[in-house]
């Protein structure tokens, strides 16, 4: 059912920048000069995507190591082969890693903690696997038990030399988000009351303890500090609330919460769209405390926040009823994904250089973002799905680790060659791979013109379930047991219509 549409095929070369011929001749060999803009036939189905991350990313993580001690103390730090570092012999990846990842060996992150939850929490969406639902449920259960404060409903950021750090309002809001992250996808899956009662909590403190009345916006901390911390505005502050957890739980909350979470969704678009974005060169800056920095070249201003900011006001928008928004989103990121996209090798560029120019270097979570926006787009404009085939198969030939699973970091050079520096550590676990494998899969099966089959595990039989951060039919829905869930049922629906 979304095979054709009557959109001019020439729009997928002039949106994105695309040498017209040669990308048809890249697409489809065979195939004549379209007059409608199609699906491209090689576009890779719902199926593939499954593979991907039943065989690519789901080994790395459905192995002892990764569970931590005790189940759900999910470690920061693992070896490239998967496995528990040894620190007073670490492998060579960690051994010469980067500055910026040494100078944070020894802490355990919560928001990691939460990223692999989310992972887990995903691998049961797509597969169906209680297995894979315990993992989330023990990841859940770890952060509310250790990390979250009774007292304040704040989260550690990390612990060091078993130290909870740093003091309460030092904590940053985009930590105290990506906290939120694993336990918003448990209940999301689950409708669990009391994991509702600990995120409604949290984001309490977010939002009465680092709202900034005199800016309209959310701190980044709010404890003052010589170095100056409490004066940052940055962009992720914003971002990541929307991103993490509000725009995924806000359709399915219960009606005295979502009139709440909606306009706060919708303040805080208004603080993306007002303050950080630049609507001439489309793209958002990543910091504004420091009017210097606003320029290319500048720390979170690259192809991947711009990508995360539209796509989740495009998200917003559609959900709020806002043509307005949907419309400022939509054009955004039509210009940037004309900017990211390198045709002479078929995949997206991370950034651009202050010269202007694009660097065609990867980052896996920016590629991964970009895919996201275009898949999105491309269910109302298929003509957005012209590079979906090339820049997937990038992906899934030169970003997979063959051998021991996961994504690499990025890749680069002349022969854009993958890094080999370390898979996992306090930046990067498995969200934005199972993120990008759950949208791909979603999309896929839309654009094909098939239904997405997803598992739940809601206590009432009426649970009001959701495609993920779209909206969608739900045309087949059957009850099974859900062993080790008590009270908790195994819901498989079939969604189609995916929008």
């Amino acid at each position: 059912m979304f095979k054709s549409f009557a959109i001019v095929s020439a729009l997928a070369f002039l949106v994105l920048g695309l040498p017209a011929c040669a990308q048809i001749a890249q697409i489809a060999p065979a195939a004549p000069i379209q007059t409608q803009a199609q699906v491209p036939t090689d576009l890779p189905t719902g199926e593939r995507w499954l593979k991907h991350f039943q065989e690519d990313l789901l080994p790395f993580w459905n192995m002892s190591d990764a569970w931590g001690s005790p189940r759900g103390d999910f470690p920061t730090f693992r070896g490239n082969d998967g496995k528990i570092v040894d620190w007073a012999k670490p492998p060579q990846e960690l051994a010469t890693a980067s500055g910026w990842i040494k100078e944070n060996f020894g802490r355990e992150y919560v928001r990691m903690k939460s990223r692999q939850t989310y992972f887990y929490g995903v691998a049961y969406h797509l597969t169906g696997d209680p297995k894979m639902l315990e993992l989330t449920r023990d990841g859940a259960t770890f952060i509310r038990k250790r990390a979250l404060d009774p007292a304040t409903g704040s989260a550690v950021s990390y612990w060091e030399k078993g130290k909870p750090q740093p003091a309460i309002l030092a904590r940053t809001s985009q930590d105290l988000a990506y906290a939120e992250l694993g336990l918003a996808m448990y209940y999301y899956l689950t409708r669990d009351e009391a994991v509702l009662r600990d995120i409604r909590k949290l984001k309490r403190h977010i939002f009465t303890q680092y709202w900034n009345p005199e800016w309209q916006g959310l701190r980044w901390v709010v404890k003052e500090e010589a170095q100056g911390e409490q004066l940052r505005q940055e962009l992720v502050a914003q971002l990541d609330q929307i991103n993490a957890y509000m725009l995924l739980l806000t359709p399915i909350l219960p009606e005295r919460d979502r009139k709440e979470w909606t306009a706060d969704l919708k303040r805080l678009a208004q603080v993306m769209v007002r303050d950080y974005h630049d609507a001439d060169k489309h793209l958002f800056w990543g910091t504004i405390h420091d009017p210097a920095e606003k320029k290319l070249g500048s720390r979170h201003t690259d192809f991947g926040h711009t990508a995360k900011a539209y796509w989740m006001l495009e998200r917003i928008g559609r959900l709020t009823n806002d043509p307005a928004l949907v419309e400022l989103a939509t054009t955004g990121a039509k210009a940037v994904l004309k900017q990211a996209y390198l045709p002479d090798s078929g995949t997206w560029g991370s950034k651009l250089r202050p010269d202007g120019s694009v660097d065609t270097g990867k980052e896996w979570w920016i590629y991964a973002e970009l895919d996201q926006l275009s898949e999105t787009l491309a269910l109302t404009d298929p003509a957005l799905a012209a590079p979906l085939p090339r820049t997937a198969e990038f992906w899934f030939k030169r970003m997979v680790d063959p051998v021991n699973h996961e994504v690499w970091g990025g890749a680069g050079g002349p022969n854009l060659d993958p890094w080999k520096g370390p898979k996992i550590h306090q930046w990067k676990s498995g969200y934005h791979s199972a993120e990008h494998a759950l949208v791909g899969y979603l999309t896929a099966q839309a654009l094909h013109g098939e239904p997405a089959t997803l598992y739940f595990a809601p206590r009432s039989a009426k649970a009001d379930l959701r495609p993920y951060v779209f909206a969608g039919q739900a045309i087949r829905r059957t009850n099974h047991q859900l062993p080790g869930f008590p009270g908790h049922r195994k819901v498989e629906v079939a969604f189609s219509g995916l929008r």
